[in-house]
């Protein structure tokens, strides 16, 4: 039994995995077959089981102790997670605070009250509930980015170049410039004249286009300016894709093989976002500095997050409706 159910969901995994490799949907699936796996072989007696349950039981405690991490970088150091022009309410702050401590008492009162179900708090069990949701999109989104980093893109005739701010206003920073590196690496291995589009708006506090800024940077690197597409509106990573879209539709062979370059911790959103708007493309992760991944990896779930609210509202609004019904009847 142990066995089939066991082939069953490392199958769904892998055939998700192939199917639709840039889906949010799919790596929750795979977080959740691989949770289900760890808790079969939590009530195994075999030896190799057992092996299996403790090595799952201490990944997740590392995702859950990870996300709790970045939370708490969210909250304490907002100033770097967010951007410049970004912030968060003293109301939000307040509330996600008070969500923390509730989630902390229900537990607690489950592991000391034996009273427990006679309590008000059983009438609060959609905030752990809602937790442990928000913890399997953070694993699912770790899936992502595994998944993102490990099939990039070896050919390409296209290559999109996602911008990112400027410092003080008209220099590459070294966020930015580690995706033109990449995007230069990428190109010199092709066999066959490659075009680059650098895409990025211009921001209220700097003083010319991120695709301006890219081009200088990428010719004084020796890349002819005539292989160089500039896309000067965009300023998020949806409208990077759709403006780009449209110009490397133009090019011969609509652009052939399209590659978009980005960062490692945010190839994963931009490819899901391509596959939402039905653009089939490659990607190729540029590295990114080990003392920034945090704070870059927590704004990038928060950016995960708002990319379906009306369905995490309507799921926190359920857990509510069905916990207080199963109270009342």
């Amino acid at each position: 039994m142990l066995i089939s159910a066991s082939l069953f969901l490392l199958c769904l995994s892998i055939l998700l995995t192939f199917w639709q490799p840039r889906g949010l949907t799919s790596a929750v699936v795979t977080c959740l077959s691989g949770g289900l796996l760890i808790l079969l072989a939590s009530f195994s007696h075999h030896a190799a089981w057992q092996w299996v349950a403790h090595i799952g039981w201490v990944l997740i405690g590392v995702v859950a102790f990870s996300g709790l991490a970045l939370l708490l970088l969210i909250l304490l150091a907002p100033q770097k997670v967010l951007r410049k022009r970004e912030r968060l309410t003293p109301i939000l702050l307040g509330g996600i605070w008070l969500w923390l401590l509730l989630d902390l008492g229900w537990i607690i009162a489950l592991l000391r009250e034996s009273n427990f179900a006679d309590s008000f708090w059983p009438w609060l069990s959609f905030i752990p509930i809602f937790s442990i949701y928000l913890g399997i999109l953070f694993g699912a989104s770790i899936i992502g980015y595994l998944r993102a980093n490990v099939w990039r893109a070896r050919r390409a005739d296209t290559i999109v170049i996602l911008g990112a701010g400027l410092r003080h206003g008209s220099q590459i920073g070294r966020t930015l410039a580690n995706r033109l590196d990449a995007a230069l690496k990428l190109a010199h291995r092709q066999s066959t004249p490659t075009t680059l589009i650098v895409t990025g708006g211009q921001g209220p506090d700097e003083h010319l286009t991120e695709a301006e800024a890219m081009t200088t940077y990428l010719v004084n690197h020796g890349w002819p300016q005539e292989r160089i597409i500039q896309e000067s509106r965009a300023t998020s990573t949806l409208t990077n894709l759709l403006y780009s879209q449209r110009l490397w539709s133009q090019l011969p062979h609509q652009g052939g093989r399209v590659v978009i370059v980005t960062n490692n911790y945010h190839l994963f959103r931009a490819e899901h976002l391509a596959s939402q708007l039905g653009l089939r493309l490659g990607g190729y992760p540029a590295p990114t500095r080990w003392g920034y991944l945090p704070a870059a990896w927590a704004r990038e779930f928060l950016a995960i997050i708002m990319l379906h609210p009306r369905l995490h509202r309507g799921i926190l609004v359920g857990l509510i409706t069905a916990n207080i019904l199963w109270y009342l009847l």
